[in-house]
């Protein structure tokens, strides 16, 4: 029992190091993103906060697999290189008493991360979803700025845009002005308020206009239409903007009731995370054999390159089950034995039969 906390501790602390490591270089690079974007106009500054929150959190669960097999192999091979291994093999200790101690770790963790995967990843994608949909609803992210002109399209089709100023809940432009040429044709809007919107069916940009007057050119006949009007919608490519409806946010109950590819290879993708972790656990213990005066951290490069190939399998095959260029069975459960037998095979050379 001494034994087994001891191996439980070394784990578990190399393990949170790990991934708080990676957890700083994600958010740092997110931040980054965010702020490169909100500087340049395309992210309201507001909120690029909910963002790196919920993008974080997303990246996080998906560090947890590949911080455990970092953390374990960075925790076998300090007992590796201070002899501590060689000590507890001479007293007898066999690949299953490590086990032992590594699965009481990795099974809580385990169905920690099946928590997240199945019930918290949903709600994170839900959300950065209505978040995403909110910024493309501000007037910010269709490139109008309060109190400047925007101008957009080509010589035969473009248009001109001025809010002279945004309301305080970022979504009402006030005192609005619209010029849109289409080839000869040329409209002319001002408006006391525009509200800028998505449409839920086409997920096409509409401004919805209200109280004020539409002045349309006529080339033919060379006159001019005025038309006041209480609301007024017009269709307009303020931005390319393309309405995305991710299968990451369906629930998996929903998911195990579809039958098409896509919502088949999305099911299998999560349980590939959730299986992850022990099967990376797994392969840490044998991988992280280390031979006298081999060096600390070969191996963990190598750990690093198998994961890499793992993961990068997962994901091709993931992309080619939804487009229907691969069957869903075996679907993307062949990789997951494939790394099976890779440890077995390993534990099979470094510490001959499991005993």
């Amino acid at each position: 029992m001494i034994i087994n906390r001891y191996l439980f501790k070394e784990i578990a602390l190399s393990f949170a190091a790990t991934l708080l490591v990676l957890t700083l270089i994600i958010v740092g690079n997110t931040f980054v993103r965010l702020l490169a974007d909100a500087s340049s106009g395309n992210l309201p500054a507001d909120l690029v906060g909910n963002l790196l929150w919920f993008g974080s959190l997303k990246q996080l669960i998906r560090l947890i697999p590949v911080a455990l097999l970092i953390g374990m192999m960075l925790a076998f091979s300090r007992l590796y290189r201070d002899s501590e291994m060689a000590a507890l093999r001479a007293a007898g200790f066999a690949p299953r008493h490590f086990y032992r101690a590594i699965f009481s770790f990795v099974l809580p963790l385990t169905l920690l991360l099946a928590v997240l995967v199945i019930v918290v990843s949903p709600w994170l994608e839900s959300n950065n979803a209505d978040l995403r949909r909110e910024i493309n609803e501000r007037p910010e992210a269709a490139g109008i700025p309060p109190g400047e002109f925007v101008s957009s399209g080509t010589a035969e089709r473009n248009y001109t845009a001025l809010a002279e100023s945004i309301d305080p809940s970022r979504t009402v432009m006030e005192r609005f002005f619209i010029r849109a040429q289409d080839g000869a044709k040329e409209v002319l809007i001002w408006a006391k308020s525009a509200v800028l919107f998505i449409d839920s069916g086409s997920g096409e940009r509409v401004l919805q206009i209200s109280d004020g007057y539409r002045y349309e050119s006529d080339p033919e006949q060379g006159g001019m239409t005025i038309i006041r009007f209480g609301e007024h919608s017009i269709r307009i490519p303020l931005r390319n903007y393309s309405a995305s409806n991710s299968l990451a946010a369906v629930p998996i109950l929903e998911l195990w009731s579809q039958t098409d590819n896509a919502s088949q290879a999305e099911l299998q993708w999560r349980v590939a995370v959730i299986i992850s972790a022990p099967l990376l656990a797994l392969l840490a213990f044998p991988l992280s054999y280390t031979a006298p005066r081999q060096g600390r951290y070969g191996k963990i490069a190598v750990a690093i390159l198998i994961y890499a190939l793992y993961a990068s399998l997962l994901a091709t095959v993931r992309g080619m089950m939804e487009r229907g260029d691969f069957p869903l069975l075996p679907g993307l459960w062949w990789i997951h034995l494939l790394v099976l037998g890779l440890a077995f095979w390993l534990l099979h050379k470094y510490y001959g039969k499991p005993a």
